[in-house]
């Protein structure tokens, strides 16, 4: 029987998972993917074969929480008797707070360290603990590895995770700490072959979705990010303001008497392209969109995103290559061209016919900084950590 991987990203309200073939050590391939999104709301489930070729689809009121949508999960390998051959599971975990700097296996210290740290980013961190414990549950014996977004950040120098802050603070955990790591490490895997067989030295990557931020890298090493302590910090995102003057915050709680709970569903939900445009947090939505609102988001999240990179190049002493991934960063030409164009003044000119067509090389003959588009894989990235500490420990 084929071995394979299950690889669980979960979402504050989503259930991403891909399942690959393990027998390659070197190239993992996808035999499924898919997606249970809506959870608390509705249910919406997709599933695709390894070639994308979709299997199902199907749109439900009856609402889904992370346990049953394992559950659902479960259901379908069984039905496609892929079940059997499920040999290890990687969990996509957000946050290892300052212990956790690389994938390690699920025991119950490690299950209970988790927990003790969910409050550092509580809209995720609950929702992986519960995939974690329905994993155990409906898949029963199998090795469970926990892969963490925060851990490719753990090579940044201490001013660039350092709060100015009393040293009290930074002994309780109170520092910058940076996420959406895995697609990164994906990113750094994937350059190699696009770059000519050798990683590129000076590298900002844009990881542009719902979730925006970017990581400043010298020789596949992060040495600065936009995130911090939490997913709030940086770039401009769907929903989230991204970095404000906290100034701000201490108003709307002292002057305009904001409970804390409607400052934080302000930041973290009404806020971001959704919050300037009046209109959408899509930014499909908003570049189709003629309103004014909408150009303005369009424009603020673009200038926002060059703004963070260009913070970036003293810590890098120059600029090599870019490269954008993430939902925005693969799809929308305009999105990559304008944050270009801010960028012009590094030797970045991207060339106009590849990028509408959305090749992986973007930039121009003349361009003195190369740039390429590298899909985002966080379930690769978790399925290979699954693999390898999954073997390690007898599957």
């Amino acid at each position: 029987m084929t071995t394979r991987i299950l690889a669980v990203n979960a979402g504050s309200s989503s259930l991403k998972f891909a399942l690959f073939d393990a027998a390659d050590a070197a190239a993992l391939a996808p035999a499924l993917r898919g997606r249970i999104a809506r959870l608390g709301t509705g249910t919406d489930i997709e599933v695709a074969d390894g070639a994308g070729r979709i299997l199902l689809s199907g749109r439900h009121d009856t609402p889904f929480d992370h346990s049953a949508a394992i559950a659902a999960l479960v259901a379908d390998l069984r039905a496609r008797d892929l079940f059997e051959s499920v040999a290890a599971i990687g969990h996509r975990v957000v946050h290892g707070g300052g212990r956790f700097d690389a994938p390690v296996r699920v025991t119950p210290a490690v299950r209970e360290a988790l927990r003790s740290i969910a409050a550092l980013a509580p809209l995720h961190m609950p929702p992986a603990l519960a995939g974690i414990d329905a994993c155990a549950t409906q898949l029963p014996g199998r090795p469970q590895v926990a892969c963490f977004d925060t851990a490719f950040h753990s090579t940044m120098p201490e001013t660039s995770w350092r709060l100015p802050l009393p040293d009290a603070y930074a002994e309780r955990g109170i520092r910058r700490y940076g996420f959406h790591g895995l697609n990164y490490e994906h990113v750094v895997a994937s350059l190699p072959a696009l770059a000519g067989g050798a990683m590129p030295g000076r590298v900002v990557v844009f990881h542009l979705g719902a979730g925006a931020s970017l990581c400043a890298m010298r020789d596949g090493r992060c040495v600065a990010t936009s995130m911090g302590f939490s997913t709030l910090e940086g770039l401009m995102m769907g929903t989230r303001s991204g970095s404000i003057d906290p100034g701000v915050v201490l108003h709307l709680l002292e002057r305009e008497h904001m409970p804390v709970a409607e400052v934080a569903r302000l930041l973290y939900h009404e806020a971001g392209l959704l919050g300037v445009s009046g209109e959408s947090a899509d930014m499909r939505v908003l570049l189709a969109s003629e309103r004014p609102g909408a150009k303005r988001a369009i424009e603020l999240f673009c200038a926002r995103a060059a703004a963070e990179a260009a913070a970036t190049l003293p810590s890098l002493q120059g600029l090599d290559a870019v490269v954008f991934t993430g939902g925005v960063g693969e799809n929308a030409a305009e999105v990559r061209a304008r944050i270009a164009q801010r960028l012009a003044f590094t030797g970045l000119v991207l060339d106009d016919a590849a990028n509408r067509a959305r090749r992986e090389v973007l930039h121009a003959g003349g361009s003195t900084v190369r740039a390429w588009i590298v899909p985002a894989d966080e379930e690769r990235t978790i399925a290979q950590a699954a693999r390898r500490l999954g073997a390690a420990a007898g599957a």
